[in-house]
């Protein structure tokens, strides 16, 4: 898939651009993000120019969509939200993060609903999924109000920042979505 925008109200999804690398140079640099994220800190310029390298080679390879969330009023970049398929078993995994100005202005939930949509009617998966730290339960509230059911609690489940975190994985299946949206 080379070219494709994904649309709602307010927010517009496109592919990652060269041009999007001070926004996610300035967003990713805020320790908010680094908590709740892989994200490093301090976030290294040069990583911001690899990301959108990776993210567009992987696009281009279906290998990954990560898109880029721009708030459709005044064009402004808002965050970034990837949906990474496994073919063989027709399920998907996305991550996100939204800019700290961008909080709290429902984007993350219009963008899920978005690529849960992208996941089950063009990349033909059955099953899509997403986990927060259980020290952001804000990311959890945004899966369930994009439709997702939660499916349980794994203990110190990923490494991150010198700690062991517990996860929360929310989870769609196809006919879950085609019967929220019949």
């Amino acid at each position: 898939m080379k070219t494709l925008i994904l649309d709602s109200d307010t927010i517009r999804m496109r592919r990652l651009e060269h041009a999007d690398i001070p926004s996610i140079i300035e967003y990713a640099s805020d320790i908010e993000i680094a908590k709740n994220t892989y994200v490093p800190h301090p976030y290294p310029p040069e990583a911001a120019i690899e990301f959108v390298t990776m993210t567009r080679e992987a696009w281009n390879n279906d290998d990954g969509y990560t898109f880029a969330l721009i708030e459709k009023q005044h064009g402004d970049f808002v965050g970034v939200m990837g949906l990474h398929p496994e073919p063989r078993h027709y399920r998907g995994e996305i991550g996100y993060w939204i800019g700290k100005p961008h909080w709290g202005k429902g984007y993350a939930t219009q963008a899920l609903r978005l690529i849960i949509q992208f996941g089950f009617e063009k990349v033909s998966l059955n099953r899509v999924s997403a986990r927060h730290f259980t020290t952001n339960p804000a990311s959890g509230r945004v899966m369930q109000k994009a439709g997702m059911i939660y499916e349980g609690t794994s203990r110190q489940e990923m490494y991150h920042q010198d700690t062991f975190k517990d996860t929360v994985l929310y989870a769609i299946l196809k006919e879950d979505y085609h019967a929220q949206n019949s």
